[in-house]
Parts: structure tokens; C-alpha cells; sequence
């Protein structure tokens, strides 16, 4: 199967799940681009596969970029101002929101940004950070265990 025409296969596919990752069509157009571009690098594995082992290939590789770049930006710090309560609330209250999730560990902390603070489903955090669903629940519990030790303390 030539490039082009996996392209045109498997476009809307890659398209339509790459933006159930992101929140942005930008940012889902930009993923599925650099899918293509690995898969340029590596075109000469599709010979020997079938289409569906290709998609799978295609999908595979949209996740495992789509998760590099979030463990990227979290480095660079883009992470800690997505920790930020919305501009609406007060001063106090951020600074309250804050110095409460920073003392979670960060394995329970991530879960409870990601929940609270961006909205995104155990399901979709569980695809973010490779865990089942299942986990994702039990570590938001366990967060808010932790925090309401931390509350009833002060």
C-alpha cells in the first residue's frame, strides 16, 4: 500500500481519534501530521503488514506521540500553570488550591489536575498516562483522602 493511499484510508480515522486526545482541532491536525512524518521514517514495515495491522500501527504511534508530548510539556513546566484554578477565583483561593496539590504526590496529583482542573474523564486520563480506568478512580479517592486529612489538620 502506497503512503498516499494510507493517507487517504485511514485520514478521517486518525483524524477523528487523535482529536479525542486533544482539545484543539489545531492540535489533533498537528498530531496526526507527525504521525505521518514517523511513519515516512518507517514505511518500509508497512510491506509486510496488513491494512489493520497498519492502522493499528497509525494509532499506536498517534497515542505514543500524543503522551510524549504531555510528559514533555509537564517538564517544561506548562503542566504547573494547567494546576492553576480558573482566573475567575481569588487570589486566596488559588493559592489555597495550589499549596494543597502540592502536597500530593505527584502520581495523585496529575489525576486530580487532570480531573478537576481540565475536565478530562478516568477514561481519557487513563489513556493520557497508560492506566486502566479502574486505577484513575482509585487514585482520585485516594487524592481526596489525602486532602481532606490535609484539611481537617489546619
Amino acid at each position: 500500500m502506497q503512503l498516499y493511499q494510507i493517507y487517504e484510508t485511514y485520514q478521517s480515522d486518525l483524524l477523528r481519534y487523535a482529536s479525542s486526545l486533544c482539545r484543539h482541532k489545531e492540535d489533533a491536525e498537528d498530531l496526526v501530521q507527525q504521525t505521518y512524518v514517523k511513519a515516512l521514517d518507517q514505511y518500509e514495515l508497512f510491506d509486510h503488514m496488513h491494512p489493520m495491522q497498519i492502522k493499528g500501527w497509525l494509532l499506536s504511534t498517534i497515542r505514543t506521540t500524543f503522551i510524549d508530548q504531555f510528559r514533555r510539556e509537564r517538564r517544561k513546566g506548562v503542566f504547573d500553570e494547567a494546576m492553576e484554578v480558573p482566573y475567575e477565583a481569588n487570589i486566596e483561593d488559588r493559592l489555597i488550591t495550589s499549596d494543597l496539590l502540592g502536597q500530593l504526590p505527584e502520581s495523585l496529583r496529575i489525576v486530580v489536575v487532570l480531573r478537576y482542573l481540565e475536565g478530562y474523564s478516568s477514561v481519557q486520563i487513563g489513556e493520557l498516562l497508560s492506566l486502566n480506568p479502574s486505577t484513575v478512580r482509585s487514585r482520585l479517592s485516594q487524592a481526596i483522602g489525602l486532602l481532606r486529612k490535609v484539611v481537617s489538620y489546619k
